[in-house]
């Protein structure tokens, strides 16, 4: 699969909601290459302004996703549906999980053809990971009954985070970047991924969306541990690293970090891939087989530590 355009008929829209995200924003990116008309689903509208002015096949609907009659009017006509929720600790337990039963819902009433969820990996004892898997489990419940066929996308962890709220630090004395981890092990293994390469994977499902109906993508370009980080990043950079693990980072301060990174290091981050970690990009690198690998990611993006990162 390359990242041509797609050839699918001009005449079959595609709806995004979450589109002003991370996730929402990369797909919405890819689809505006091709020649469908595309629909933003936002609280937001003035966020998308400058590409609704730069894009004439994208059309930005302001809408309530917890309405089920807000959405009804944005998927009107819908061919097919990519849907990213955040997950708000700030909000009960089980909110997510009832916001994305009602995007489903709304969904398959409103005939949408092709649901594409965001959703996460059975297994993970984390709060967002079991609402995200339970809306999935529904998704397949509801799809049993007719008219819409869901495919589920599960992002890997995000290589921006090395740049972001995992940025390494440089060591005061020596002058080392050092990568400093809590709660895991050196073996702990992340799925890295660049999440611009999302907006592409979605892109190539629906060039052929038969091929991958009821279908968990992980999407992933890279499997790494964090000594393997560290020595990677060195080669790239040529500044000197190395892991460091510690008992506690300030970052534990993050709701669910402890947590989930408790469950990567033992139930794994994709859990049925255990002891075959190896094969977590394969469906990735089948639809874009250019997805970036850490290294890749690290030449692009030009991130270097520095020494008042410390």
């Amino acid at each position: 699969m390359t990242t041509e355009p797609s050839t699918l008929a001009a005449s079959q829209p595609i709806a995004v909601i979450g589109a002003t995200g991370t996730q929402g924003l990369a797909v919405l990116t890819a689809l505006l290459a091709t020649a469908h008309p595309v629909r933003a689903l936002t609280r937001s509208p003035h966020k998308l302004a400058g590409l609704a002015a730069a894009h004439a096949n994208l059309a930005v609907v302001e809408t309530d996703i917890g309405d089920p009659g807000s959405l009804s009017f944005g998927f009107l006509g819908a061919w097919a549906l990519f849907v990213n929720t955040r997950s708000d600790y700030a909000l009960p337990a089980g909110s997510e999980e009832a916001l994305l039963r009602g995007i489903v819902d709304a969904a398959r009433e409103s005939e949408v053809r092709w649901l594409v969820m965001s959703v996460l990996p059975e297994g993970v004892p984390a709060r967002a990971y079991e609402e995200k898997a339970r809306a999935m489990r529904y998704a397949r419940e509801v799809a049993v009954k007719g008219r819409i066929e869901p495919i589920f996308v599960q992002m890997g962890w995000y290589m921006s985070g090395f740049s972001g709220y995992m940025k390494p630090v440089v060591h005061s004395v020596d002058g080392v970047t050092e990568f400093r981890w809590s709660t895991i092990t050196p073996d702990t293994l992340f799925p890295l991924v660049d999440s611009a390469d999302l907006g592409l994977v979605v892109r190539a499902i629906l060039d052929s969306p038969e091929e991958w109906a009821d279908v968990e993508v992980p999407v992933v370009g890279d499997v790494l541990t964090i000594p393997q980080v560290a020595r990677i990043y060195s080669e790239v950079t040529g500044q000197p690293a190395r892991a460091v693990f510690v008992d506690h980072v300030p970052q534990e301060s993050i709701p669910q970090w402890v947590a989930r990174h408790s469950a990567y290091r033992d139930a794994g981050y994709f859990p049925k891939y255990v002891g075959r970690e190896s094969e977590i990009p394969t469906l990735a690198r089948k639809l874009v087989p250019e997805m970036k690998s850490f290294a890749e990611w690290l030449k692009q993006s030009g991130f270097v530590a520095s020494a008042g990162d410390a």
